[in-house]
């Protein structure tokens, strides 16, 4: 319980990770309206963010703002051996381009041209 994909992937990888959504998970008693009027108040520059405190006073991540030109919030969390402060630090540098931190954005663009109608691959067919 509480172990979140990027936990469960780095323990069994032995790798640091981290934790990042676009919207957020209904745990801990956390109201989705009350984290986006937070959001709107709070979250002004690209870097701001601010904590996700369960019910039972547990921190479950943070909201982020990921870049100057999003208005929606960024869900980060620990994964795997690394702390909340520096997921949030990788995430906000990570954001360059777009509100969704580069290698995800990479990674669904170019898995949406490999899915496309018109067949354009970026990868090559594997050997056979």
């Amino acid at each position: 319980r509480g172990c979140g994909l990027a936990s469960h992937l780095g323990t069994l990888a032995g790798l640091a990770t981290v934790g990042v959504a676009k919207t957020l998970m209904h745990v801990g008693g956390l109201s989705s309206k009350l984290v986006a009027e937070r959001a709107r108040a709070e979250l002004r520059e690209a870097g701001d963010s601010f904590e996700l405190v369960s019910d039972s006073g547990d921190v479950l991540g943070a909201a982020l703002r990921g870049s100057a030109g999003s208005t929606s919030p960024l869900f980060v969390s620990i994964g795997h051996r690394i702390s909340l402060p520096t997921a949030l630090r990788l995430v906000t540098r990570c954001c360059v381009a777009a509100r969704v931190p580069e290698p995800i954005r990479q990674a669904d663009l170019r898995s949406r041209e490999l899915l496309s109608p018109s067949g354009r691959q970026l990868l090559p067919a594997p050997a056979r």
